[in-house]
């Protein structure tokens, strides 16, 4: 993760509400913010997830909003440790993200054996995007973890 502005400033991390074509509204948006100078970028490492739920949004219904954190397993993750955790330090707060990661990857291979044994292929593959939003990004045990379906 990025540490620091162009500025020198460290970073913070927050939560925003983005806007999108004056459609959609989209809540819980994990975001990095510069203190001095005010630049904001939502976090590097799920940019590339935000685009493709942008890409799939329907703009032809009345405006609606939704919350980035049910789309996305790693924004869940951190929004709930964010927001719930008693965690004070920034090693802390990455130990405590890892570990739930590693919860989440270990909890989704179950599910993903259980809709393998009913034979619910489409499951599977809901089963098989929000591994790959953890799995693309995430070390468990100081090793890259990668989930492929066999």
């Amino acid at each position: 993760m990025l540490e620091h502005c162009n500025c020198g400033q460290r970073y913070d991390l927050d939560f925003r509400l983005v806007d999108y074509k004056k459609h959609v509204s989209i809540d819980n948006v994990p975001v990095l913010i510069c203190p001095k100078c005010e630049h904001e970028e939502v976090l590097p490492w799920l940019r590339r997830d935000m685009a493709a739920l942008l890409r799939n949004l329907p703009l032809d219904a009345e405006p609606y909003g939704l919350d980035f954190t049910d789309f996305n397993e790693l924004a869940h993750i951190v929004y709930t440790i964010f927001t719930c955790s008693a965690v004070d330090t920034k090693d802390a707060l990455k130990a405590e993200i890892m570990a739930s990661c590693a919860s989440r990857i270990n909890a989704l291979l179950d599910l993903y054996r259980c809709a393998g044994d009913v034979g619910d292929s489409s499951w599977m593959k809901e089963i098989e995007a929000r591994l790959a939003q953890l799995t693309e990004k995430v070390c468990v045990n100081g090793q890259e973890v990668r989930f492929s379906p066999a």
